[in-house]
């Protein structure tokens, strides 16, 4: 809590958390630790249910575990195939939306390349991926033609998949997590990122890189 609520105070303006997190402990610590700062930050969530009827009770949920009364961002969790993303589960964002619940709807994804299509024809507004030099190949064309059609994205896992700050079992250089952020956030089709932050020291590097 004391990360966020440092983090808020330096300026930081956009806070990602899920509804499985910690089995529901995260959003709970997350709405405690913005308090009345939450007006002044975007806040995203995730869900994991995969019916329309149940990422609407999970969205109630999260609402209250948040201590708000509406999502900048509502994300369905993890669409790695295209088929993943039903109508149903599409149905029930945008009803939530013209609800007032959210703002945004979209979804979270470690497969970008193969969901371009299906993100376009439901017409999602943010789509938060795994996205990293490691990837930088592959995802890049995917990135670049959402970015075309005004879909908001959001990079995830910047610090590349095999270990985040520490990568093989070998300590990294104290010069590459900030590297690897700058390399994600400098392509202008990323609107910002999520990197992991769990104490004072990751988050003053990271803001200091940013």
């Amino acid at each position: 809590p004391t990360v966020i609520t440092r983090a808020v105070d330096m300026g930081i303006n956009y806070f990602d958390t899920s509804r499985g997190y910690q089995n529901g402990q995260n959003e709970r610590m997350v709405g405690a630790a913005l308090g009345a700062k939450r007006k002044d930050v975007f806040l995203s969530t995730k869900c994991d249910q995969k019916t329309g009827a149940g990422i609407l009770t999970e969205l109630d949920t999260s609402l209250k575990e948040l201590n708000t009364d509406h999502l900048d961002v509502w994300l369905l969790h993890m669409k790695d195939t295209p088929d993943k993303i039903t109508d149903e589960l599409v149905e029930a964002q945008h009803k939530a939306k013209q609800q007032g619940k959210v703002r945004f709807i979209g979804m979270s994804t470690h497969q970008l390349p193969v969901m371009v299509d299906r993100i376009l024809e439901t017409k999602l507004e943010v789509v938060q991926a795994q996205y990293s030099f490691a990837s930088a190949a592959t995802w890049g064309p995917a990135l670049e033609k959402l970015n075309q059609a005004g879909v908001g994205l959001v990079a995830m896992k910047v610090m590349a998949k095999a270990g985040g700050r520490r990568g093989g079992g070998a300590t990294r250089p104290p010069t590459f997590a900030p590297a690897a952020l700058k390399w994600a956030i400098n392509n202008p089709a990323i609107a910002t990122t999520v990197p992991s932050m769990t104490d004072i020291d990751q988050l003053e590097q990271n803001f200091s890189a940013m």
